[in-house]
């Protein structure tokens, strides 16, 4: 709770008590004259700086804002996005990440129990519980939320567009990733089913999703005049996930010098640093997409 701040000056009321009672003509001398108040260009300095104290004051007992809890699995997937775009904001949120048993996770039961209870609206996750008691789901609408509550649309319509075209540009290749069976639950039969659908990604989907990318970036600095807007994140976040599970890693942005610039100085962020060594509100998530390498890792431990 911000703390309550404390008024100075004398008020209005204590006038008459304190005050002393005007002095008539005749009882008014020179130095009388001498102690009525500064006029001029000292008396405009000094009203301006309590301005300028009084303004500083006011922000300091000003709480920001809150976002509200935002729930997930415990992997990236729909949910690293979200926790970027919330931590970049600036404001309170908290988070909490649920699993498919009892077993650790925050709610009572576990995700059965929460998508029974019938508080998802579309009976998945991600949700967002606001502040003002409004639960939010499907990814983009929560994204969006929390980039109008954050101001983090950049500056104008072009930043808007731009902004929403990162935005459908991640999803796109979300739904690549998926459509290539590269989640770390697949059983290992149902990975070697797709093994010719993850080879065309790695060596002719992506690329060309990158190489547009590349065409619309500007020199390191992203695709809106801030870098940083609600839609770069959340496509960061996606990228992010494709050097994760791309056979070259990283590399895959090497071809494209202005968006692996971008990309490298958003990774870079404190905010983004965050979420990803899991010290933000949702905690540690894993990567969901995998490597055949980590894949096989993750079935030897199972």
């Amino acid at each position: 709770m911000a703390p309550k701040r404390e008024l100075g000056g004398v008020g209005r009321a204590s006038r008459s008590q304190d005050s002393p009672a005007p002095k008539t003509k005749t009882e008014e001398g020179p130095a009388d004259k001498q102690a009525k108040p500064e006029k001029g260009p000292a008396a405009k300095q000094t009203k301006t700086a309590i301005g300028a104290k009084q303004t500083k004051q006011a922000k300091k007992t000003t709480a920001p804002p809150a976002l509200g809890k935002l729930s997930y699995f415990p992997v990236y997937a729909k949910g690293l996005q979200l926790a970027l775009i919330a931590e970049e904001s600036g404001l309170l949120w908290s988070g909490q990440t649920l699993t498919d048993s009892p077993d650790g996770s925050v709610w009572p039961d576990g995700w059965p129990a929460l998508k029974a209870s019938g508080k998802c609206p579309f009976g998945q996750m991600p949700i967002l519980e606001t502040a003002e008691g409004v639960v939010i789901g499907q990814s983009l609408a929560i994204a969006n939320f929390m980039g109008r509550k954050g101001d983090m649309f950049g500056s104008g319509d072009a930043d808007f567009a731009k902004s929403q075209m990162c935005f459908a540009e991640g999803e796109d290749i979300y739904a690549l990733l998926l459509g290539a069976g590269l989640q770390r639950w697949q059983s290992a039969e149902a990975r070697g089913a797709k093994a010719a659908d993850q080879a065309e990604l790695f060596a002719e989907l992506l690329p060309a999703h990158v190489a547009y990318l590349e065409a619309l970036c500007s020199a390191g600095g992203g695709f809106t005049s801030t870098g940083a807007t609600c839609g770069e994140l959340y496509l960061v976040g996606m990228l992010l996930q494709v050097t994760l599970a791309a056979p070259a890693g990283g590399a895959i942005l090497d071809a494209h010098p202005k968006l692996k610039a971008w990309f490298t100085t958003t990774m870079a962020r404190p905010a983004v640093k965050s979420v990803l060594e899991g010290k933000s509100a949702i905690g540690k998530m894993d990567v969901y997409f995998v490597t055949d390498k980590e894949f096989a890792t993750i079935k030897a431990a199972a």
